[in-house]
């Protein structure tokens, strides 16, 4: 399996978009796609979730004829645990519920989750009909046992099996019709106590974003990178023989997808997912190189023989478009023609075949400037996230507010103002590209404009902090206008990517809260 998976929980795209690239996946070796559509098709399980704009059911199948028509395998992904923020905002399903209040997850002891998720698991296999695999989500579970009747089965058995027995029960209508459940990896290694207990026949998406071979550091769920010689008795004793299978000897590196042959050997059908987008990008480009290092060694990964294959996973809440993740949305093809090659001999190939360059430098230079955030460049900072819900006008007020409480002014604007340096630098490399290249000049016109974005954001941070400092050495009102020329670009970018109904959204979600706190300060 080489797949990529597509995230229309935030980004809904555009029926043509998806076509234009369906096509380009389908030339470059890719033979399956994710389609995590969440509220992009009319489902009549759950209406009162249906975006506005969604695809009807028939043109959605019109698009999935299509993709099979190309020679892509199409799996569903459905979420039944985490990320159901879609569907439990709206009051009719809050009491499905792990908590109230808390629209992040599903309580797995409620029977009537059970039911609702086998009715709408019936209504996806009837659109993706004749399908081998059915991918159920189940990652970033983070409220799992909070609640009175959870917290009590977890004092009986473990917050583990509370876990699998939940999914082994979604599975269930799944294998009975002989398709392969999927779920995501990060749980079960979180709360391996009962892995025992969850059924084989269900594959496993062992994700991880934040490694590449020979950092170093050792990946363990729960506790994030740590070194290698301060990994705890708990992690040795299960994982040792594979994080060492040559031995741990001073000096070994630890084997950086460990738990893909874990799962292999535990009798688990397992699939390495690396990521092009990811938590700590900004919304306007992602970070290059750390996403190419892990794409290029985890595909290398899961190509191996006791391995079912690799997906690209491609997470839209951070915005930029595909074409700013062409880079690692690229490999498949070079690496099954160049099994042995280096990354540094596959960004020669990239930079030579997409943009007719001879020497790629300065296009790598440029897009590693661009990978490095400030203030109000990321998700968090500017305070939306997958619930897609409005961001507050005076959010942005309220972030300068806490930036002084907390004493980081100088702090914050000592990073801006680097920032804004490497940004500006990045805009030179581009537009001087952009007058030599034969080829693909529009891909070009992406990094322009994230150069220009993130020139304006930074400009706009460093205006704000010197404000609340008492002093500025910027002009605010130009800097407003500037961004307000730069969303109506930003918006004519996304005009033939996104539906109107979410691009309006996504602009406000960049744009508005900024703006308006550009306009207080004035």
């Amino acid at each position: 399996m080489i797949g990529f998976h597509i995230d229309m929980n935030v980004v809904q795209y555009k029926g043509d978009y998806l076509k234009k690239w369906l096509r380009h996946l389908s030339k470059i070796g890719y033979d399956t796609i994710i389609w995590e559509v969440e509220n992009n098709v009319q489902w009549e399980t759950c209406p009162e979730c249906v975006s506005p704009d969604a695809f009807s059911k028939f043109e959605f199948k019109e698009i999935l004829d299509y993709s099979l028509s190309l020679g892509l395998e199409p799996i569903p992904l459905f979420q039944t645990i985490g990320h159901c923020e879609y569907v439990l905002k709206h009051k009719k399903f809050k009491y499905l519920a792990e908590l109230d209040g808390n629209i992040s997850q599903y309580c797995p002891r409620k029977p009537e989750v059970i039911d609702f998720i086998h009715s709408w698991i019936e209504e996806y296999i009837s659109v993706f009909k004749g399908i081998r695999y059915f991918h159920i989500g189940a990652d970033e579970a983070y409220s799992l046992g909070k609640c009175d009747s959870c917290a009590k089965f977890v004092t009986d058995h473990s917050l583990s099996e509370l876990f699998i027995t939940y999914i082994n029960k979604v599975a269930e209508p799944i294998y009975s019709r002989n398709i392969v459940p999927i779920i995501w990896g990060d749980m079960i290694f979180k709360h391996h106590e009962a892995l025992e207990k969850l059924s084989r026949k269900i594959m496993v998406f062992d994700w991880m974003y934040d490694v590449y071979c020979g950092d170093g550091e050792v990946w363990v769920w729960g506790k994030r990178k740590q070194n290698r010689h301060k990994l705890s008795k708990n992690t040795l004793g299960r994982f040792k023989d594979y994080l060492f299978p040559n031995g741990d000897e001073p000096g070994a590196i630890p084997e950086t997808f460990y738990t893909a042959d874990f799962l292999s050997d535990q009798g688990f059908q397992t699939v390495t997912c690396p990521g092009s987008s990811s938590s700590g990008d900004n919304v306007f480009s992602p970070r290059n190189l750390y996403h190419m290092r892990n794409t290029y060694d985890s595909m290398h990964k899961g190509l191996c023989n006791h391995l079912q294959g690799v997906v690209l996973t491609s997470w839209s809440v951070h915005l930029f478009p595909w074409e700013l993740q062409l880079a690692c949305i690229a490999m498949p093809k070079y690496i099954k023609m160049n099994p042995d090659a280096s990354l540094d001999e596959y960004k020669a190939w990239f930079a030579k075949q997409y943009f007719n360059l001879d020497s790629g430098t300065e296009f790598w230079k440029a897009c590693g400037l661009l990978s490095k955030s400030c203030l109000f460049t990321y998700t968090k900072s500017l305070g939306f996230n997958k619930s897609t819900q409005p961001v507050e006008k005076e959010y942005i007020d309220r972030q300068i507010e806490k930036a002084a409480e907390d004493g980081k002014i100088e702090c914050e604007l000592q990073n801006c103002r680097k920032r804004l340096e490497e940004y500006e630098e990045a805009l030179v490399i581009f537009e001087k590209l952009s007058q030599q290249l034969t080829k693909n000049n529009d891909l070009i016109y992406f990094w322009e404009l994230a150069a220009r974005n993130l020139i304006n954001r930074a400009k706009a941070s460093i205006y704000l902090l010197e404000k609340k400092a008492g002093y500025s050495n910027l002009n605010g009102q130009n800097i407003l206008k500037d961004m307000k020329k730069l969303r109506m670009k930003t918006e004519k970018m996304y005009e033939d990517i996104v539906k109107p109904t979410r691009r309006n959204e996504i602009l406000g979600w960049i744009f508005d809260s900024m703006a308006y706190c550009l306009e207080q300060r004035l």
